[in-house]
């Protein structure tokens, strides 16, 4: 009869899961750590952000009827939005906004025409084309009960073609976004509302 007798490598292989288990334990008690603090730290972060925005009036724009666009031979060359502020709202100085088309190939900023007022902007400008009340013509600066009509003219050979996908963006000079996502209508549609 053969007897068997224990080795060493046993009690080895036991001392190594021992060490494996408590390495396991430790990573997951310090991943869990980590965890909850970017939770804290986030969570944090959307309260301070939070109270900053209560402490101060927003300035926001919105806009009055349809955005139209403007054909230029086969494809949509210009936008037309007209703007007011609701009330409550802080006053938003035009001569400080930012203007920028994106299509799936391409982010074009569009600077301001120079004047800033004016009939019709040149091709890869924008212009302020209308302001009512009447009374709102002599100044820049958008406020209750006002009016902007802007026209975004894109730049030649930068035309939206019939559904081509299109993201408008008006940056105020305190930092707000309006945005209006679309896609280029046919040259079918007499009004070129875009939708």
């Amino acid at each position: 009869m053969k007897r068997c007798r224990g080795t060493d490598e046993d009690g080895m292989m036991g001392i190594e899961a021992a060490i494996i288990l408590i390495t396991a334990i430790v990573a997951a008690s310090v991943l869990a750590m980590a965890f909850l603090n970017l939770g804290y730290f986030s969570a944090e972060k959307t309260r301070s952000v939070a109270e900053e925005g209560l402490g101060q009036v927003g300035t926001t724009v919105v806009t009055v009827g349809d955005i139209h666009g403007v054909e230029r031979g086969e494809s949509l060359g210009a936008f037309r939005v007209t703007f007011a502020i609701p009330a409550g709202s802080g006053l938003i100085d035009f001569s400080g906004v930012q203007v920028s088309v994106a299509t799936p190939d391409t982010i074009r900023v569009i600077p301001a025409a120079d004047p800033l007022a004016a009939a019709s902007p040149a091709a890869g400008t924008w212009a302020i084309i209308r302001r009512m009340p009447a009374a709102a013509e002599t100044d820049l600066i958008l406020e209750d009960n006002e009016r902007f009509t802007v026209e975004v003219s894109l730049p030649v050979g930068g035309e939206v073609p019939v559904k081509g996908e299109f993201v408008l963006t008006v940056t105020l000079p305190d930092g707000g976004v309006w945005r209006f996502a679309g896609v280029a209508p046919s040259k079918t549609d007499p009004l070129m509302i875009l939708h």
